[in-house]
């Protein structure tokens, strides 16, 4: 387990392992590689256990999907003109046996790099005429209830700067299933609050319209139903039409209760699987903590969730009741890749963590886990970069070192050609290819003394060179340091304008 994956630096490149035109072959694989009858689980066949998920999942996600679209489309006209009948579309019902394809995440306002998923999601299942099914992972908490924001003024380097503006008051992370908002107030004027920070930037984001519309008077009081609204209606915009459905609900589902009653059926043995699963990933990946990627299964803890009645949610045991069971991040996928879809497309960090699943899956399953894809991008907001890099950094820091160690390497043609400069600079020639050994300790610090003696003898030559490298230097850091607040890729989607957003996302599609 040594995969790594790392995310794209360069505006607009794609992460993709594997790469798409493998997909198929590797979903059909999946398929038959699933369609077990020698492997039992939630009591019955997997063959049979994946065939009632897939009936009770689709059915609630259409029935959520139609309700949501629907309530949403008076609250989203007004943004972008009245929906047409195919823009709001769902995907059709199609042959029982088509594939399944699955993403999910939380619903927070993601960077493109995330929204991806959604795109590449629909686009394969169109193109294997499969069902693309969307988890939205509303048992996880809400981390954070504020966008950050790149803050510029004019072209000075120095005035860029990161800043984190509040949408709503924060009191700790409440899972999504559960989060309202604590400050309509502040929710409501967050567009406005936010104006002054984007003013700059040359064009108007999609924010304010976002937030005026399917954000701010979507009926939903939950923060993530606000801002799933709003995702769902661009994407039907653009001509992504997914089902989707929340974790919160599939849990409630008969097949994933077979599931979990399986898994506290056999905690003793399962517990050993996922604890030796997630030690070997802490070795093979040189982790230290603890709690990375997930804490072990203490004696007598069942790898889920139990949601309390004051909406927080607590670790749970054999004996937790079973309606208000949630999936972990592990056990999630592990029930979506297994017993449900026929296709998994992870982010980064959910890819890389799977392979704890795959290890899971092979040790207690007793089957080669089902394949899946990594997929991530980097698209930067549309705002003019600063012309140094960070290689003009280096080269910068490497002048001003040198002048002061190595002043030779900047003496003028004239300099060189006197005399005592120039048996100077041959002597420090001579020294440096004549360095004694890291063991001769007595004659290195003599040999170092005698190179120190010459630079100290040749730095005076180039003193006037240092005041203009030392403020190249400082521009060229100012520069790189306001690059790297300018190209983060991790702003949220709505800080983009259309123009910039909409065709990236598309060319998944």
């Amino acid at each position: 387990m040594s995969r790594r994956y790392r995310a794209p630096t360069v505006n607009r490149a794609v992460l993709a392992e594997p790469g798409f035109d493998s997909l198929p072959a590797l979903v059909e694989a999946n398929r038959k590689q699933l369609d077990r009858a020698d492997v039992i689980a939630g009591g019955i066949a997997l063959r049979e256990l994946r065939a009632r998920a897939r009936r009770e999942v689709l059915e609630l996600a259409r029935e959520a999907s139609r309700d949501r679209d629907g309530a949403n489309q008076s609250v989203t006209a007004h943004v972008a003109g009245p929906l047409s009948p195919d823009r709001g579309s769902l995907p059709e019902r199609g042959s029982p046996d088509a594939p399944l394809i699955l993403a999910g995440h939380q619903p927070e306002l993601a960077h493109p790099g995330v929204w991806v998923k959604n795109f590449a999601l629909n686009g394969l299942a169109r193109k294997l005429g499969g069902v693309p099914l969307n988890l939205v992972v509303d048992n996880d908490t809400l981390k954070s209830a504020a966008l950050r924001f790149p803050v510029v003024h004019d072209r000075d380097p120095s005035a860029v700067r990161l800043e984190s503006l509040a949408f709503d008051a924060f009191s700790g992370e409440v899972p999504y299933e559960d989060r309202r908002i604590e400050a309509p107030g502040e929710f409501d004027s967050f567009a406005d609050r936010a104006r002054p920070l984007w003013g700059n930037w040359g064009y108007e984001p999609l924010l304010p319209r976002v937030w005026s519309g399917a954000v701010r008077r979507a009926p939903a009081a939950l923060v993530g139903a606000r801002f799933t609204a709003a995702r769902r209606h661009y994407e039907r915009e653009w001509g992504c039409h997914n089902l989707e459905l929340p974790v919160s609900r599939l849990a409630q589902t008969d097949a994933f209760g077979r599931f979990a009653r399986h898994v506290l059926n056999d905690l003793p043995r399962f517990r050993a699987v996922y604890n030796a699963a997630v030690r070997t990933y802490r070795e093979a990946n040189g982790i230290r903590s603890a709690n990375h990627p997930a804490p072990d299964l203490a004696a007598g803890e069942a790898p889920f969730w139990v949601r309390t009645s004051e909406g927080k949610r607590q670790r749970a045991t054999p004996t937790s009741a079973g309606r208000l069971l949630r999936p972990r991040a592990l056990t999630l996928t592990l029930f979506a890749r297994v017993c449900l879809g026929d296709f998994f497309i992870h982010g980064i960090g959910g890819g890389k963590y799977d392979e704890v699943t795959d290890a899971i899956i092979r040790d207690y399953f007793e089957i080669e886990p089902p394949a899946y894809q990594v997929l991530s991008a980097t698209l930067h907001l549309p705002l003019a970069a600063f012309p140094s890099a960070p290689d003009d950094r280096t080269r910068a820091e490497r002048r001003v070192r040198d002048l002061f160690w190595n002043p030779q390497r900047y003496l003028s043609a004239e300099q060189r050609a006197n005399p005592d400069v120039k048996a100077l600079v041959e002597a420090h020639a001579a020294l440096a290819r004549s360095e004694p050994p890291h063991g001769r300790h007595l004659e290195r610090k003599e040999w170092f003394r005698a190179l120190q003696r010459i630079e100290s003898a040749l730095r005076p030559l180039v003193a006037d060179q240092m005041p203009e490298a030392e403020a190249e230097l400082a521009r060229v850091r100012s520069e790189v340091e306001a690059n790297s607040v300018l190209q983060r890729r991790d702003y949220a989607w709505v800080l983009y304008p259309e123009e910039t957003l909409r065709p990236f996302l598309q060319g998944f599609l």
